[in-house]
């Protein structure tokens, strides 16, 4: 059985390292063949308008760079955004390889590339490829979620932690890794942790565990284990060939955080980046948060004027202020819908266009808020959520988020949703929330447009005695 798992990955990592390789060639063809038709349209600076045979060396060159880079090894791939950086660096490097040929090709009398030609060579190439590694993603997440391109995993330590790591690939199909047991200093075989998943044996029996379940690697949480056994497991790791070891943080926290890999006085070292959503998805996130406030603040500004001019003659505030926990556990003072001095036909209208949201927008636009996020915390209700607050605060609380796709029933599950929100977050993660939340609107609006027909006609069928 294990031999058929086995040769199974063998093949689908073979079908995968082609289907990369096969992508990137197109589209450094494509980039190329593209590089060469702008080019030549503008004569002014590009004159001849035939196509340099020596462009093609281009391609072997690149795929030689990427492969150099590392662009090739599946278990550093598809995952995170060091693929694209270093798509950018081997396309930088191959393109530079074109610049030293134009200096040979002239030398020669024969047709080099020119500026233009290598400049456009550059952007476009890395364009395409980006764009072939982008859908790539895509297609593997698409095929993994159906169970093939699926490591299978041992998950070394149990405890909460080990728990939640096998809950955390559960839900995260498109990952591709598959929990299919655990082994466990303490509990005896056999012993049921987490559905059909088991205790499988002591650490010590992990590379016949790993035989006989057919599982690729193993991944190790080091809090969850005996020191000793731990040491042990260390030693043995060269022993283990040809299966993959991976260590998991043994902290909840590191899970909200981000781990940078580097040297320090020629020691591997792992320096925590707490806030985890850095660099360019930062960017990306803010510029999604003041595009949608704005809009929103403008379009709901005129009519949330109007009722709250309405009910101020009344004596009344259509909002009241509250206090909220933001990032780093700063306070501030937003507003939600004063429901009390509201009329339900009012209140019903402004929950229905998003307008009861209104001081919260005015929150996203001053930096305090995000349209996506955790579900904001109460400044009253900071010791209820004290054993969560060192992740959720890492990030601004949210106006919506997967809390409000897919409600949890406890207060655990749903620090744990947004903690997984947290540690797994793309601009994609929101741009998802959001569009979920739009066809549940649509579901919802359907569903009870479909009820009152149907009353209407049962009404219309039916004799009602009264």
């Amino acid at each position: 059985m294990s031999n058929r798992w086995a040769d199974e990955r063998i093949r689908h990592r073979v079908v995968l390292s082609a289907g990369l390789i096969g992508g990137d060639t197109l589209a450094l063809i494509i980039a190329l063949l593209a590089s060469h038709r702008i080019a030549s349209s503008w004569s002014i600076w590009y004159a001849p308008p035939e196509f340099p045979p020596s462009l093609w060396l281009l391609i072997p060159v690149a795929l030689a760079v990427f492969a150099l880079g590392r662009l090739y090894v599946l278990d550093e791939l598809l995952e995170g955004p060091i693929e694209y950086g270093r798509v950018i660096n081997g396309c930088t490097l191959a393109s530079l390889g074109l610049i030293v040929l134009g200096f040979w090709g002239k030398g020669l009398n024969a047709m080099a590339p020119s500026r233009t030609l290598i400049a456009l060579v550059w952007m476009l190439s890395i364009t395409m490829v980006g764009a072939n590694r982008f859908a790539a993603r895509r297609i593997v997440r698409f095929v993994r979620r159906r169970g093939y391109l699926v490591s299978r995993a041992i998950m070394v330590g149990l405890g909460g932690s080990g728990i939640a790591f096998a809950r955390h690939f559960e839900r995260m199909r498109h990952a591709g890794v598959k929990i299919v047991g655990f082994v466990d200093d303490f509990l005896p075989p056999g012993t049921p942790v987490l559905g059909d998943l088991k205790v499988l044996g002591p650490p010590s029996a992990l590379p016949t565990v790993l035989a006989q379940t057919g599982a690729h690697e193993a991944i190790v949480v080091p809090t969850a284990m005996a020191w000793e056994s731990f040491q042990e497991l260390i030693r043995r790791v060269a022993s283990l060939d040809g299966y993959t070891i991976r260590l998991a943080p043994g902290s909840g926290d590191l899970l909200a955080t981000s781990l940078r890999p580097h040297q320090l006085g020629f020691v591997p070292m792992m320096t925590v980046e707490r806030v985890r959503i850095v660099g360019l998805d930062r960017v990306l996130k803010f510029a999604l948060d003041v595009g949608l406030a704005l809009t929103g603040v403008l379009l709901a500004a005129p009519i949330v004027l109007f009722a709250s001019a309405a009910r101020r003659l009344r004596g009344e505030r259509l909002f009241r202020p509250i206090r909220l926990l933001g990032r780093e556990g700063v306070v501030f003072k937003t507003g939600v819908l004063n429901g009390t001095s509201v009329p339900e036909r009012m209140e019903r209208f402004l929950k229905r266009f998003g307008l009861a949201r209104f001081p919260q927008l005015v929150s996203v636009l001053a930096g305090r808020m995000s349209i996506v996020g955790p579900r904001p915390i109460p400044a009253s209700e900071r010791g209820r959520h004290m054993p969560w607050l060192a992740g959720l605060l890492t990030v601004k609380p949210g106006l919506t988020g997967p809390w409000a796709v897919h409600p949890a029933g406890t207060l655990e599950a749903e620090m744990e949703q947004s903690l997984f929100y947290i540690r797994n977050y793309t601009i994609w993660f929101d741009l998802e929330v959001l569009a979920r939340i739009v066809l549940r609107r649509l579901v919802v609006k359907r569903d009870a447009a479909k009820v009152r027909r149907e009353e209407g006609t049962i009404g219309e069928r039916v004799a009602v005695h009264r």
